[in-house]
């Protein structure tokens, strides 16, 4: 199910995700929150997906990352700054990062 968020809490995952990535658009499709970046540097298009199932987090990304170390630190960094500030934000205390249908660990 998507995650709800306000206008505020948008604007700052914005914030958050511009330290690192170009924000081409964000889409609350009915199943999650769609974030499309570009990363400038690598020249590397990364979508996120964030959702919410069983109280728990879902932080979804696909990238081109398998021949691009810096660019996986990148965007497991943006990731791991938006769930900490949507766990400050939304009492939500369980997360899963899955990385192109990989689960990993913050």
């Amino acid at each position: 199910m998507r995650i709800n968020l306000s206008e505020n809490h948008m604007t700052e995952i914005k914030r958050i995700v511009q330290k690192e990535l170009l924000i081409k658009g964000i889409v609350p499709t009915d199943e999650y929150l769609l974030i499309h970046c570009f990363s400038k540097i690598q020249k590397e298009t990364v979508y996120y997906h964030f959702f919410t199932e069983n109280d728990t987090l879902i932080i979804r990304c696909y990238a081109r990352v398998f021949d691009n170390p810096g660019l996986s630190v990148k965007i497991r960094n943006t990731a791991k700054n938006v769930f900490e500030y949507l766990e400050n934000q939304t009492g939500l205390q369980n997360t899963i990062y899955i990385e192109n249908g990989i689960e990993l660990k913050f």
